[in-house]
């Protein structure tokens, strides 16, 4: 079965984990730095607001291709998928991304 960024299904080790969410992070900086340069250019800059607009809906999808990440982690590490209610609260989510990050597998 092939593993998709789309699915919360399966298993994802450390390493894995780490390099899609910096691919995810990297594609969100990519999107707001191609849209800048592109919408500043129409009208003398006057649809700069499309910009922000386009990198909201890009960190959306690539927050929920993230979490999936986080679900497959979760399951691997033995944990359940509760704990990812904990993204909700702010300066918790980055601490359960890190433990995440560095937990070993089951």
């Amino acid at each position: 079965m092939k593993d998709s960024f789309l699915s919360s299904e399966g298993r994802i080790g450390r390493f894995v984990f780490i390099v899609r969410i910096v691919l995810l992070a990297l594609l969100v900086v990519t999107v707001f730095e191609s849209a800048t340069r592109f919408f500043h250019h129409w009208h003398h800059g006057t649809f700069g607001t499309l910009a922000i607009f386009v990198t909201i809906v890009a960190a959306i999808i690539c927050s929920m291709m993230g979490l999936m990440q986080l679900l497959k982690r979760l399951r691997d590490m033995g944990k359940g998928a509760y704990l990812s209610l904990l993204l909700l609260v702010p300066g918790v989510n980055v601490l359960l991304l890190l433990y995440a990050a560095v937990a070993p597998s089951k």
